[in-house]
């Protein structure tokens, strides 16, 4: 009886350092991840980094956008994870997207009819992005009435502009 017990706990005792070591090697084949390189994605514009992030099994993540003035609008400016460092494959990296260059002159736009306007700001490669129209008896028509960035601010490509749609009383 007792060869049997001390038989027993022999089994049981090498079943389960069978199994430890079979959970163990199995942990490890399964969570191992090739280590690879960190590439240089500074100045690539995303669909090119997108390329090479993908080649090596890593994903980009846009963590924002900022004005610079070297590198072009869409290019990336900053990473997270440093060229040329370390790390297993599958993980995320942070990318910084850049705006481009802040507009050195805001031009003023205040005055001047929504035709003018969009010359102007066409010719400086700048675009409106929301207009506003509100009643005012104080400006005529289709006039500017405020602007966003105003000419004292910088500013990006985008501008706001607020154009009169004359008095509410004409329309009656």
């Amino acid at each position: 009886m007792r060869k049997k017990i001390i038989k027993f706990l022999l089994y049981s005792f090498l079943l389960l350092t069978l199994g430890l070591m079979a959970g163990h090697f199995t942990f490890e084949l399964l969570s191992y991840n090739k280590i690879i390189e960190m590439p240089n994605l500074k100045g690539k514009n995303v669909e090119e980094a997108q390329r090479i992030v993908s080649s090596l099994r890593l994903q980009l993540r846009l963590d924002g956008e900022e004005h610079d003035n070297q590198i072009p609008q869409g290019h990336i400016l900053k990473q997270d994870i440093k060229a040329g460092y370390k790390l297993k494959e599958g993980r995320e990296v942070g990318i910084i997207i850049s705006k481009g260059p802040r507009i050195k002159e805001i031009p003023n736009l205040t005055g001047k009819s929504l035709d003018e306007a969009e010359e102007i700001l066409k010719e400086k490669g700048l675009k409106l992005s929301r207009i506003i129209f509100v009643h005012t008896p104080f400006y005529d028509k289709n006039i500017i009435i405020a602007q966003r960035p105003e000419p004292i601010e910088s500013g990006g490509n985008l501008f706001s502009v607020v154009v009169s749609l004359g008095n509410s009383e004409e329309l009656r």
